[in-house]
């Protein structure tokens, strides 16, 4: 391990524990505690178009030089890619300027929820794919936006939505459609708006931060296996036949009927199955778009035709996880990449030369890269728990958007 590596080796340690604490805090969080419970009194039902102006006109010519923000740049509301285009050479449906608190709404498509609120200065054109919606000054942009991905206003959006292949609500039925917003003294209740979202924006940030863990872990791990699998002094070649036996799983169709065994296909758990046919051993996807994929099936499991079950010929020449770390090293997928369907066959692994070292190195090694492998399943399981704690929030403290609450109108 590098200084490099050393050093996000220790941040993350750090930001780990931090994250375990929070988990346990964060699920208490509830509407009363907030202070956002009210009275059905208190919710009244409104237009889009009264919340906020959609699709406003231009108050200024586009700029000479932009960021295009169409529907691949944005991926669960961050902004990922920023292409700086100039105008001349803008698609035509470069055409909505994008100011700060803006809220853009995906309207082709829009089950894929590539929904953004716009939170940067500068010049930045969205495209026509999305609704712009600017609040007026008694609704919190932050609100409104997670309000539009409540469970039930995507019904309604869905059930709007007209065309097939791209599907598309139409900007006059959206401004249309009806949602709750909390009231007080005949006026939309700003503070309760802003809180609400502060929760929910918190919660976020959570996520966020845990995800970025997640990757310095996955960073440090390639890090490590790029060092401790290089080839050294003393190690021998050997062909993957040598040291393994390759061998197809089971049936074409997924077996699952809720069983105790994991099922597992070219990339991942995919169901549960009362048989198994393989213990912990790495399954390589075959065929298909995974074809190479390389996975580590911990006990019992089931393993289906899309998946190859790798068996040590021998325990006292090669360690089961050494192997495992070995071959996902390899990057297996380049080997089956083609312009027809990838398919990675018995031959093909069995040519294959990596490089070990005795038994003993092989298990230190491993024991380093599992001690990885294990804070990045911590760390996922704390992300799980923080994605069922904002699901929750997001339940509760938007419980007055049911069905009836959120209606459309044709007219």
């Amino acid at each position: 391990m590098n200084n490099e590596q050393c050093t996000i080796f220790a941040q993350t340690e750090r930001s780990s524990q931090i994250h375990l604490d929070d988990a346990e805090v964060q699920p208490k969080i509830t509407q009363k505690r907030c202070g956002c419970v009210m009275n059905d009194e208190q919710w009244r039902k409104v237009k889009l178009e009264e919340v906020g102006e959609i699709n406003p006109s231009n108050k200024e010519p586009i700029h000479s030089q932009f960021v295009y923000i169409d529907l691949e740049s944005v991926v669960a509301g961050k902004l990922l890619v920023e292409n700086h285009i100039l105008r001349e050479n803008a698609p035509s449906r470069a055409q909505r300027l994008v100011y700060y608190n803006d809220v853009l709404y995906q309207t082709v498509r829009p089950y894929q929820r590539n929904n953004y609120i716009h939170k940067k200065q500068g010049n930045y054109v969205a495209s026509t794919g999305y609704a712009l919606i600017r609040c007026y000054d008694d609704y919190e942009p932050d609100f409104v936006y997670y309000l539009l991905h409540t469970h039930n206003f995507e019904s309604i959006v869905l059930g709007l939505c007209t065309g097939t292949s791209y599907p598309a609500i139409a900007p006059n039925n959206l401004k249309r459609i009806k949602i709750s917003i909390p009231f007080k003294n005949d006026k939309p209740d700003f503070p309760a708006q802003r809180r609400i979202a502060a929760i929910l924006t918190s919660a976020d940030k959570v996520i966020a931060a845990t995800q970025k863990t997640i990757a310095k872990y996955k960073q440090i791990k390639q890090g490590m296996m790029e060092d401790l699998l290089k080839p050294k002094e003393g190690w021998k070649m050997v062909k993957l036949g040598e040291v393994y036996n390759f061998q197809y799983g089971d049936g074409n169709k997924n077996p699952n009927n809720n069983g105790d065994y994991p099922i597992y296909g070219a990339n991942g758990i995919i169901g549960g199955y009362t048989k198994f046919n393989a213990v912990d051993s790495v399954v390589i996807g075959h065929m298909g778009e995974y074809a190479g994929s390389v996975i580590w099936a911990n006990g019992k499991h089931f393993v289906t035709y899309n998946g190859t079950i790798t068996i040590v010929k021998d325990n006292n020449s090669l360690y089961d996880r050494f192997g495992y770390f070995v071959l996902l090293n390899l990057d297996i997928k380049k080997i089956c990449a083609g312009s027809g369907q990838p398919f990675l066959s018995y031959d093909t692994l069995n040519k294959i030369e990596i490089s070990i070292p005795d038994l003993a190195a092989q298990r230190r090694i491993a024991a380093i890269l599992s001690g990885i492998d294990a804070k990045i399943a911590a760390e996922e399981k704390v992300l799980e728990k923080y994605e069922k704690v904002k699901k929750g929030l997001m339940e509760r403290l938007f419980e007055r958007q049911d069905a009836s609450s959120i209606t459309s109108e044709s007219n």
